[in-house]
Order: structure tokens, then C-alpha cells, then sequence
């Protein structure tokens, strides 16, 4: 009887088997065949070969060289800014050593990135120096948040930035920055605009927790030629609206009319840019409290050049400028003399930057000779 029990559950153990063993290859054989054609010549599909008279790989490099393959539009940057101040009396190497993490999506018209990525991604010559200083694109070099940005044709282009500057606690403020740009080309004439609205709130621990709003757009209209020299010749101007809500909750609209005239040939470039009106940085000094402690805002609030906030009416900014790269933009050099003059004072600056970029494409198979 045992024996009986035993055989019987020993058949259907088997009958299991074999169903499950018949359900497999029904359900691979599809596979198989699709990775047995892979390796097949044309004439072996052609013909209905069951397997490949013989083995190629050309489906594989032809999958290789797609257009658009994943690690083509999408890439993951992991890398480190590292900086050194000249003159400071610290005892280590490095003045500071700052993450760059960031995810990247490319094609020929759209680019996107989320995470910390460096502000070289976006258009930042095209802000003025009303929205951030030479210093200050050099030290905030990283942004905190997102980036989408379109290109399309004559290098018209528009894009979005959000910065996130600072985290509510007790060592900074909470803040955050909008960014917005855009230009279209036509064959001489252009037109574009700059915006920022900036988040200055509130900061854990500090005697009042005041909120500043601040929005400056830089509309502008231009025409760029050639007669021997490059010519880029622009009118725009800096339309600002900003208040400080602990202070009362009227909006200041200080603004300045733009004037810059480029010319420029073999890397040489003279650079005039002429502003008129009024101070549009009227919190610059910040307020004081009922008990006389000074709340100053400085360049916390305003990290544009310090010239905007002249009495005079009028702000000049003459540059001239020597640029160049070499060995196929492996190194770019920048040397740059500006003298500034506000109405009351002429000031200098020079500037020395070079460049080398580390990461280079040493094999593309799009570009590569068969």
C-alpha cells in the first residue's frame, strides 16, 4: 500500500515537472530564437535558419553606435571644488573642498540637471554685473537645485535656474534664487532678458527674523555685425522691485538704463558699458532695531558690484580683455583690465584665469573613421 502511494506521488511530482518543463521552453523559445538572430546574417534570416551558419556581431556594433543610447543623453557627475586663498594664515592645504553631485540630461536642443552642478552649465555671460560680481561668480561657482534649458537655432536659447543658497538655521539664512533668461538671433538684430528673484528670509536665533524680496529684470535689444571687428552694441535696462517686510511692506523700484558697446578681434576685446539712474541697492546698510543694533544686509543681499548703489546717477565700466583657448579648448586663458568710475571715484581691477579642463572625450564612436 505504502509502495502504491509512493509511485502515485512520484507520477504526479513528474506530470508537475514536465508541465512546468513544457511552459519553460514555450515561454524561452522566443528568447532564444531572438538572441540566436542576433548573431545571424542577414541571408540567415533571409533563408529561416534555426541557428547562425555562422557567428556575427554586427546587430551588437550597430546597437553600439545607436544615436541615442542611455549613457549618451543621461550622466551622473561626481566631482570636488577645490579652493586655495592665497595669503591666509590657515594651517591646512586647501581653504575649502566642496562637493559637485550632480545628474545631467543632454541632447542637442535640451539640457537639464538636478543636484550641485557648476554655474558654467548656464548662460552666465549674459548677466550683467548688476546681478553678480567677477568675485562673486568665482567663490559661488556651485549651484544647489535644477536647471532646464532650451537652445535652438543661431544660439537663441532660453533656460530656468533654482538655486538654493541657504538652509533656515542657526548659521545661515534661509535663501533661495530664481533665475530666468533668454535670447533670440536673428541675422544682425537680438533681443533677450535677465531676471532673479531672490528669497532672503529668516535665520534660527537671530534678533528678528525679517524677509527681503528682491526681483531685478534686464530686458535688452541688440545688433551684432562684422566690418573688420565684431561689433555687439546693446540698450537695455535694470528694472528692480524689492521690499523688506519687518520694515514695512511698500515696494522700492530704484531703476538704471543700459548702454554697452563691444568690439572685439583676435581674442582682444574693448568692453563699455555706461548705467544711469538711481541707487538699486537701497538695503545695502540694512535698518537698525528699536535698541540701535545695526542690521546690515552688504553683499549677503547684493552680490553684484558695489558701483551700483552710487549716488552720482551714473556707473561706468570699462574693460579691455584678452581671451583665447588652445589645444583644441584644453587650456582657455583670460586676462582682463576694468576701471570703474561711479561719478565720485575711478577704481581698477585686473583679472588672470586659466583654465584647464581635465576631462576630455578620447574616443566617440560617432565621430570615429570605420
Amino acid at each position: 500500500m505504502m509502495k502504491t502511494i509512493k509511485s502515485v506521488r512520484i507520477a504526479g511530482y513528474a506530470v508537475k515537472y514536465i508541465v512546468l518543463l513544457l511552459f519553460a521552453v514555450i515561454f524561452l523559445f522566443p528568447v532564444a530564437e531572438m538572441i540566436l538572430k542576433s548573431f545571424m546574417s542577414d541571408l540567415d534570416i533571409r533563408f529561416g535558419e534555426l541557428f547562425p551558419t555562422s557567428f556575427e556581431f554586427l546587430s551588437y556594433r550597430k546597437a553600439i553606435d545607436a544615436k541615442y543610447w542611455w549613457w549618451q543623453k543621461n550622466t551622473l557627475v561626481i566631482a570636488a571644488d577645490m579652493i586655495k586663498n592665497f595669503g591666509t594664515q590657515e594651517s591646512a592645504y586647501l581653504s575649502e573642498i566642496k562637493p559637485v553631485f550632480y545628474y545631467q540630461f543632454q541632447t542637442p536642443k535640451v539640457t537639464a540637471a538636478a543636484g550641485i552642478f557648476t554655474r558654467d552649465m548656464m548662460h552666465d555671460d549674459d548677466y550683467s554685473t548688476a546681478f553678480f560680481s567677477e568675485s562673486e561668480r568665482f567663490f559661488h561657482n556651485r549651484m544647489n537645485g535644477v536647471l532646464a534649458q532650451y537652445n535652438g537655432k543661431r544660439n537663441s536659447y532660453v533656460e530656468f535656474v533654482c538655486d538654493w543658497e541657504g538652509m533656515y538655521s542657526t548659521l545661515s539664512r534661509e535663501k533661495f534664487r530664481i533665475l530666468l533668461a533668454g535670447r533670440h538671433y536673428l541675422d544682425t538684430f537680438y533681443y533677450g532678458f535677465n531676471y532673479s528673484m531672490f528669497h532672503y528670509a529668516g535665520q534660527q536665533g537671530a534678533p528678528i527674523e525679517n524677509v527681503v524680496d528682491l526681483q531685478l529684470l534686464n530686458p535688452c535689444v541688440g545688433v551684432r555685425f562684422n566690418a573688420f571687428f565684431d561689433f555687439d552694441i546693446k540698450l537695455g535696462a535694470l528694472l528692480t522691485a524689492q521690499r523688506d517686510r519687518s520694515f514695512g511692506h511698500s515696494w522700492e523700484k530704484p531703476c538704471m538704463g543700459e548702454f554697452a558697446f563691444r568690439i572685439s578681434r583676435w581674442g582682444l576685446s574693448l568692453d563699455e558699458r555706461l548705467y544711469v539712474g538711481d541707487n538699486i541697492h537701497p538695503f545695502f546698510y540694512g535698518h537698525e532695531l528699536e535698541d540701535g543694533t545695526p542690521l546690515p544686509y552688504g553683499r549677503e543681499l547684493y552680490p553684484a558690484e558695489s558701483f551700483f548703489r552710487t549716488d552720482q546717477k551714473v556707473y561706468s565700466r570699462t574693460a579691455l580683455s584678452y581671451r583665447r583657448s588652445f589645444f583644441d579648448d584644453t587650456v582657455s586663458v583670460r586676462a582682463e583690465f576694468a576701471a570703474h568710475h561711479d561719478g565720485t571715484a575711478l577704481g581698477t581691477q585686473q583679472m588672470l584665469v586659466v583654465g584647464v579642463k581635465l576631462l576630455k572625450t578620447v574616443y566617440n564612436s560617432k565621430n570615429h573613421k570605420k
